[in-house]
Order: structure tokens, then C-alpha cells, then sequence
């Protein structure tokens, strides 16, 4: 349901008062979903970038989980409010250490990372 929310943005804005709490799930994909249900019904960055930052650190142990690839495009999509990101995705961009041991996947993270860094404004 908060991929719905998000998609209608600011028509879905009577919403935003149930969905501030779901920052603080204690699921990933509840984090994630609701970190950009909110963003994108709110246009607030800060409590969605809050949210999601902690999501990234499974990219400092070279590890990825499932919601990372969406957290990293929530960030891409926030742009230059989501700059507190950028260290961990350059890291990944930078690193010739693999995230994945499946490549396409690793290569779409890693793509996504470069994105998302050239949407933040700071490459």
C-alpha cells in the first residue's frame, strides 16, 4: 500500500499522519516504503533520508539485502538532500570488490549507485 501512496504523491497527502510512524518499523521494507510514501506525499527530505540512510549499511561489508536497491533510488530520486549518502555510495562505485555474487545484480546496484550519485548533484 505505501508504493500506492507514494505514486500518488501529494493526492494522498490526508495519509501523511499515518505514515510518519512506519519510519521507525522494524521492517526494512516497511523503513524503505514508507521513508518514500513520504517524501513523495510530503516533499519533507529529511525524515525519508533519516530513514533510509541506515538501510546502506550492509554496502560497507561488501553485503547487499533486498531493499537496498530501492533504498539507493529513493536516495537518487530525493536528489542533493540526500547528500549524508554520498560516502557510502561512491564507496560502491569506487570499490572493484563485488556487493553480489550474482554480477547483473551487483551491476544494477552498482549502476544505481552512480545515478543515484549524479542525481544528488555531487559526483
Amino acid at each position: 500500500m505505501l508504493r500506492y501512496l507514494a505514486d500518488l504523491g501529494p493526492l494522498a497527502a490526508s495519509y501523511a499522519d499515518a505514515v510518519r510512524p512506519l519510519l521507525d518499523c522494524p521492517g526494512e521494507w516497511s523503513r524503505v516504503g514508507a521513508a518514500e510514501a513520504w517524501w513523495r506525499i510530503t516533499g519533507d527530505p529529511a525524515p525519508a533520508v533519516a530513514a533510509l540512510l541506515p538501510e546502506l549499511a550492509p554496502l560497507a561489508a561488501f553485503r547487499t539485502s533486498p531493499p537496498l536497491l530501492r533504498t539507493v533510488r529513493v536516495l537518487g530520486a530525493i536528489g542533493e538532500p540526500a547528500a549524508a549518502a554520498l560516502p557510502a555510495l561512491r564507496a560502491v562505485t569506487a570499490s572493484r570488490r563485488r556487493c553480489n555474487a550474482n554480477i547483473l545484480r551487483d551491476d544494477e546496484l552498482c549502476r544505481t549507485a552512480r545515478e543515484a550519485l549524479i542525481r544528488i548533484g555531487r559526483a
